[in-house]
């Protein structure tokens, strides 16, 4: 009897470990949402995270009084698990997520759609956060009263591999170029690729609020046309106030933060500040107009933000739902429709009042 009963437990123990093997090999068609770092979109990011390559605040204000701030005002993000569409996580690591409060589990084509590659879904990230990076300016600007009053057109990001990376920075404005002035994207375009490809064009650029002429050299793109190697963006001009925010969005992608940056914005620029010294955290998406839109991952940035101390979440009305079924009770959840409603609500917050839109 004790031969049979050690075979069951040599066969038991084999299909045990086949089982074990299988679990933490075989790839799954799923992806893990884990809370990912917050941002202070009153303070400074690290090198790693910055367009500058170097420690930088997140928003720089040029051309208006900036008040001191006190407390924090936190963006949210989202891990992913795996970090690239061209990876999987297996059966092991989906059973552990599904285990875990503040992870979640969901099927692979909602974060990566089937026929678009790691890189297009990169770059779709990369845009959603750079137009979410304007549209929070605008928006922040018109909320506090400002009017626009034109366009310029500014340096998105610099390729590292290029010669025009030892002249040029992300966030110079460009004033002109080979001596006409540029006021729209298409101008830019058309001014470097009048230039035989190797040759310099020579640019007028405002940085850090000085003029400076600089003569980049153009290289020749994949579609044989003469470039520099840069991103170009339009920005809205607000009467000589310039907001540039110093975050990459190749790090730090996607359309969630806008709220977040448009509230700092707004902190930055009112006397006495919207924190009142608290640690606030949120997300939310916001057009130009300061209309609050939902985004993914609640669950995930309301851990991120209780994790980093956080009393108060400003959440997109619609995903008030979500953000009640795992926030604790000493988190105050802000029901948020309009920035302007956003803003309301920090200074009742300030002020020690509870009429505010709660979730």
């Amino acid at each position: 009897a004790m031969t049979r009963r050690g075979m069951t437990f040599g066969i038991a123990a084999t299909l045990f470990l086949a089982l074990f093997v299988i679990a933490t090999r075989l790839p799954v068609p799923y992806v893990v949402l884990v809370p990912g770092p917050v941002t202070d979109t009153l303070g400074q990011i690290p090198a790693s995270e910055s367009i500058s390559g170097k420690p930088d605040d997140v928003i720089k204000i040029s051309g208006a009084q900036v008040a001191p701030t006190n407390g924090h005002l936190y963006l949210t993000t989202v891990g992913i698990n795996p970090g690239s569409c061209n990876d999987s996580i297996t059966i092991w690591q989906a059973i552990r997520a599904w285990f875990n409060s503040s992870d979640a589990v969901e099927p692979r084509q909602v974060e990566c759609p089937p026929g678009e590659s790691s890189a297009t879904v990169q770059q779709q990230n990369v845009n959603d956060m750079t137009q979410s990076q304007t549209d929070a300016v605008y928006a922040a600007l018109t909320e506090l009263g400002y009017h626009p009053t034109g366009n310029a057109i500014f340096i998105g990001s610099v390729n590292a591999d290029v010669p025009a990376a030892s002249v040029l920075e992300p966030n110079d404005e460009i004033i002109s170029a080979n001596g006409t002035p540029i006021t729209a994207t298409q101008q830019l375009v058309s001014a470097i690729e009048q230039v035989s490809p190797g040759d310099t064009i020579s640019l007028v650029v405002a940085r850090d609020g000085q003029r400076r002429t600089v003569a980049p050299q153009t290289t020749r793109g994949s579609d044989g046309k003469t470039q520099l190697g840069i991103t170009i963006q339009s920005r809205p001009t607000f009467n000589g106030i310039n907001v540039s925010i110093g975050i990459d969005p190749d790090v730090i992608g996607g359309p969630s933060a806008g709220t977040a940056l448009a509230l700092g914005i707004i902190d930055k620029l009112t006397p006495g500040g919207l924190t009142g010294g608290r640690t606030i955290a949120g997300t939310g998406t916001v057009d130009r107009f300061g209309k609050v839109g939902p985004i993914g991952g609640i669950q995930q940035k309301i851990a991120a933000a209780v994790e980093n101390g956080a009393s108060v979440f400003f959440a997109p009305a619609s995903e008030c739902a979500d953000a009640k079924a795992v926030a604790p009770d000493s988190l105050t959840l802000v029901s948020v429709t309009t920035l302007h409603g956003a803003v309301q609500a920090l200074e009742a917050i300030k002020a020690g009042s509870s009429n505010f839109p709660h979730c």
